[in-house]
């Protein structure tokens, strides 16, 4: 199985279709359930980054791994100031694989079920990366988000519908920065949408 799942990450097509599962697993199936420990998160944020940087080249896949890294010893501390530092190289580093990811779709002369495998891909990875944010601002600013903090769900949930910039209302920011970064979550989420409409309507328009 494991010999399966090798060969797949070689096929680029083929390793989109698992980055897009993990994703989908990481944003939607993990914050229901309740773990004792953060480790399965972990494992998977691991993975998507593993899966996202390796058909690109094996150099940007290490520099995944050294984020990652550093992201879980600046956890293990409590300087505060190396954890923002990791939490802005670990989401520049995600900025960096949804313009590949991009870019790939880009290429593609025609567009298939991988072209949209890949659109979907992106948006994901732009999500993920806010959710990084959300998380880091309700934790280390108290009162950003009106949140009960119970469950992480509701960063994920608030993060995403931001995102889609249906704001339901239910969750809102309270601070400023707070407030800006919904702002640039809102736009991102649109800027990525158009552009992602523009490039497969026109790749679908030349075909015919």
């Amino acid at each position: 199985m494991l010999e399966n799942i090798a060969n797949a990450i070689k096929d680029k097509d083929k390793s989109a279709v698992l980055l897009l599962l993990t994703c989908f697993t990481f944003v939607f199936i993990m914050p229901v359930f309740e773990f004792p420990s953060n480790i399965f998160s972990i494992i998977l944020f691991s993975l998507i980054l593993f899966l996202a940087s390796y058909p690109i080249s094996r150099k940007v896949m290490f520099i995944g791994f050294v984020a990652i890294l550093i992201e879980l010893a600046t956890r293990a501390t409590d300087l505060i100031y190396l954890h923002y530092l990791a939490e802005l190289t670990t989401n520049l580093f995600i900025i960096f694989l949804v313009g590949s990811v991009v870019r790939h779709m880009m290429n593609q002369k025609n567009v298939t079920i991988y072209t949209l495998v890949n659109a979907l891909n992106g948006y994901l990875l732009l999500g993920i990366m806010f959710m990084s944010l959300v998380a880091f601002c309700h934790l280390y600013l108290p009162g950003s988000f009106n949140a009960s903090g119970k469950s992480d769900m509701e960063l994920v949930y608030y993060t995403l519908i931001t995102l889609t910039t249906a704001g339901y209302g239910d969750i809102t920011p309270k601070l400023p920065l707070s407030q800006s970064l919904a702002m640039l979550i809102a736009v991102t989420g649109q800027f990525y949408v158009a552009v992602v409409v523009a490039i497969l309507v026109g790749k679908y328009a030349s075909k015919n």
